[in-house]
Parts: structure tokens; sequence; C-alpha cells
């Protein structure tokens, strides 16, 4: 088709701003009629970020894709940028489309509807200096800078979706409903081997069998088909222990990053989406880092294709489960462990320069243990229903959390008359503030004692049923004690007195007379 990316062009010395991101998307989509060109939304500082939507025949439009996964095609959204200094992702996703429409007939399109979003943080990536992204290699004229326009890091944004970019995320995930969701970095960690590195649906606060699903089958058939198609070596993200793999510290553990729902792969597994989460070398040469991008995205596109009727099921049933509501154990603070045995890990002979680590170039392998399993530290039981009463002297704030739950998509009802139920209270036992500023938030850890009694709730309460297929995620985010729920974002702060009610019950019992809103 003869449309090439500003990486290209250059010959991988440049990186594309944000208008040719968008020019290059509108050629594809009038080359090709299977493409089309559609939106995320606007950015912070009012910048389109840009879809193009591949799939045959071509989709425009939500219901069109629901009528097509209901087809038995999976709907897949990747991303890339969302730290506007990794540009792997903005050259390789463009570059992928462009060679999936240059077939005769595309077969994964005929299975998959493919939504690329190359340039995430479109306001981040104008910010281009040669001091973004220090010791990255290329491209040598410079690149975006991580956060957005209003300093946020959008891959922290999960749960509090304060920013722009995450509002118009968030409204694709409700209205699209995506099987899996790719989202492209570059990581400057540790030293290693592998041109790219990756991970996947981890936090146990979502579905177990498509987090085994994840872990046992999905991604080690995307890496074999990887090292197949290229003869490079990819692993599962992570560091040596301490982020730099100081020499000091060891290497004896290989260590993935917490499984918070602030992260967006995270996130979608609340959701009950499957995640893959790419991470180039950065290290290594920027056209070796889109390559292995494009190829590694297009591996698992593949594989997604070939096991689509298993991931749907493994969606459907988890829907269902999720349907269900009360019962069963949900995890709302998670913590890390290792794997059984030892592994293998490709790296280099360090040096210790000015108190940093340094590879010396000479190659060594490591024999670590792979701590990136996580299992649940605090469960709790799924009720019924949570519940908010209404309080006229914080409605502000009660209708904030209201607001964040809907936007999240989760299903709010408001009872209609007063109710009598059997309901769990929790009494706060100490709410601790963190000593600094994160993402413009002093983030509070919560702990608190639950006691089960007779509740009357007012008409105009609001109703939260666990029994929908956003349940789980409902549960993570009104527990108190929840990692990373709305209670550490602030979000009920003004409750946060010790020996005082959180405003959040648990009804165990089904109520009935409450309408949808």
């Amino acid at each position: 088709m003869g449309l090439v990316t500003v990486a290209e062009r250059s010959d991988y010395r440049a990186t594309a701003r944000h208008a040719k991101v968008v020019e290059l998307l509108d050629q594809l989509a009038a080359a090709s009629p299977l493409a089309r060109r559609s939106s995320l939304g606007l950015s912070g500082e009012g910048r389109e970020i840009p879809l193009l939507i591949l799939a045959d025949p071509p989709v425009a439009t939500a219901a069109e894709a629901r009528a097509r996964a209901a087809e038995g095609a999976l709907v897949v959204l990747a991303i890339g940028n969302i730290h506007a200094g990794e540009v792997d992702g903005k050259e390789a996703l463009p570059m992928l489309a462009r060679e999936i429409l240059s077939e005769r007939r595309p077969a994964l399109l005929r299975d998959l509807v493919l939504v690329i979003a190359p340039i995430y943080n479109a306001d981040g990536n104008e910010q281009v200096s040669k001091d973004n992204r220090p010791g990255q290699n290329g491209p040598e004229e410079g690149m975006g800078r991580r956060e957005n326009a209003a300093g946020l890091d959008l891959n922290r944004d999960g749960i509090k979706a304060e920013a722009a970019e995450t509002a118009g995320l968030l409204k694709f995930f409700n209205e699209w409903d995506p099987d899996l969701f790719i989202d492209t970095h570059t990581t400057n960690g540790s030293y290693h081997r592998y041109i790219l590195t990756y991970s996947g649906v981890k936090s146990p606060a979502g579905d177990a069998a498509m987090l085994e699903h994840t872990r046992e089958r999905m991604m080690p058939e995307i890496a074999a088909a990887f090292r197949a198609r290229t003869g490079w070596e990819s692993f599962w993200y992570g560091n040596f222990e301490g982020e730099f793999g100081d020499a000091q510290r060891g290497h004896s553990r290989w260590e993935s990053f917490p499984a918070e729902g602030r992260f967006l792969t995270t996130y979608a597994g609340l959701r009950g989406t499957f995640s893959l989460l790419t991470e180039a070398y950065s290290y290594a040469p920027f056209r070796d880092r889109v390559v292995a991008t494009k190829e590694f995205v297009r591996c698992a596109l593949e594989c997604a294709a070939a096991n689509r009727r298993e991931i749907r099921r493994l969606i459907e049933e988890a829907e269902q489960q999720a349907r269900r509501g009360a019962g069963g154990a949900v995890a709302i603070r998670s913590k890390m462990v290792a794997r059984d045995g030892k592994f293998t890990l490709l790296g280099y002979e360090e040096e210790t320069v000015d108190g940093r680590s340094r590879s010396t170039g000479v190659i060594k392998d490591y024999q670590v243990e792979l701590w990136d399993r996580f299992i649940a530290e605090k469960e709790v039981a799924r009720p019924q229903a949570y519940a908010i009463r209404p309080d006229p002297a914080r409605s502000a704030e009660t209708a904030a959390v209201i607001a964040k739950l809907r936007q999240h998509g989760i299903r709010v009802e408001q009872l209609a008359a007063e109710r009598r139920v059997r309901a769990e209270v929790y009494t706060i036992r100490s709410a601790q503030s963190a000593s600094r500023k994160f993402q413009n938030h002093v983030l509070v850890r919560v702990r608190a004692d639950a006691a089960r009694r007779e509740e009357v709730l007012p008409g105009g309460t609001w109703i939260i049923p666990t029994g929908q297929p956003l349940g789980r995620l409902a549960v993570y985010l009104l527990e108190p004690e929840s990692e990373d729920g709305l209670a550490v974002w602030n979000y009920f702060d003004p409750w946060l007195t010790v020996g005082g009610e959180f405003p959040v019950y648990r009804v165990m019992e089904e109520v009935g007379g409450a309408a949808g809103s």
C-alpha cells in the first residue's frame, strides 16, 4: 500500500507527531474497504485520540462490533504511547495495520475486530525533547514525555479515572466490551537479553480461570510463536530485586509490578477482559524495538484468533459467575509470591558505577526465582449488594462516588421506598495517609471492622448489586480495605474518622424496590 510511518521514513531516527499519526490512519482507512476511522475522544488539551478499526466485513460502531462478537469474533483493542516517551507501539501498530490490510483476504479480520489507538497520550507526545527518556536507544531526534498535559501518568489512572484520556477509554470499554486489551510500552529497567518482556491478567480479584489461562497457556503460546517467527527471545516482564537491578541487591529474584487496579492491563482483568502488556527493551535499537512490538502483537492476535472459542467461553463463564451475585470470595488485597522452581534469566554481567548497576556487555545467565504470581492477602465474601444512604451533609461527596461507579460501567440503582435489611457495617479502625502526594492524591490505607445488624435504608438509598457483569470490580472499588479501591483515592475521606462508620454497607439479602439509573 506504500503508506509508511515517520519512523520508517526517517530510517528510525524520528518518531511521529500527533498530526502525522492522524494523517496516516486517515490514509489507511481511505486505502482499504476493511478499515474505518473513529475516535476514543479528546485529550486534555483537545487533541483527538484517533482509532482505526479493522474488520471483515468492516465495522464502524460499537453496535456492529457487538453483532460480530455474537457471531463468534473477538473484539481487540490495542493502544500505544500511553507513556509518550515509549514510542515503539505508536510506530508498530499502524505498521501492523498496514500489513494486515495489504493481504488479499486477511484471515485475522474474519475472526477479530481489531481496534488500534496508536497515540493514546496525544498531549504528552507533543512535548518532544532529546532529553526525555535518557539512556533509551533512540529515536535520536527525541520523543515525548511520560505524563499527559495535566502531569498524570495514564497508566496509574485505572481506578480514579480522572484524565480525559481515561474517560474515553472507559467509555470504549463500556460500549465495545473488548475481549482482549493490549497495551504497548518500552522498559528501561534491569539489563537483560530479551528484546521484549510481557505480562497479562494478574490480579486474584479477577476470574481465576482467566488468570490461569493467561499464565499457563496464552502467554507461553504467544512467546513461542514470537520466537518461531523472529528468532528473538521474550520473557515475563520484571526487574531484578530493586527497580534497576543494583548489584548490591543481587540477581536471585525477578520481580513483577504490583497487581493493583490502577495499572490498565490489571484493570482490564478486573472487568473480565483478557489483557496483554508488552515492554520492548529500551536499550535495544529503536528499529528492533518497533519490529519486535509489531511482531509480538501480531502473534498475540493470531493466537487469540486461533483460540477464540476458548477465550470467549472463559469470558462468558466469568460473566455468568459474576451475574450470580452473592457467594464466593473476592480478593481485595494481594501479595506477590514466587512460582515453583527456578528460571534461567538471560542477562549480562554488571558493574556498579556511581552507585548504579551497569551492563558490561558480557553475557551471563542467572538462576532466579520468578516473583510474578499473585495470591489473595485478604478476601471478602461477596454480598448481595452495597448500599450508600443519602447524606445531605455530604451530598457532593456521595454524588462523586456514584458518578465514578457509573463511569466504570457499574449499574447503580436507587430505592423508591424505605427497606429494612440485614447488613454488615464497617467501623473505621485506622486511616493512614501517605507521607507524600502521588498523582495529585494523598493515598489512604484503611482498616475497618465489620459487624452485622439490621439497617433501615431510606428511600433514595443507592444500591449497587454485585450480581452484574462488573460485580467483582464493584467489590474491589467499594471495600474500605481494598488495596486500590475508591477509599485509597480519597473518595471517602470525609467519612474516615476512627470509630466512625464507613458509608458503604454490605447488604446480605436481595433488595427489591430499587430502580436502575
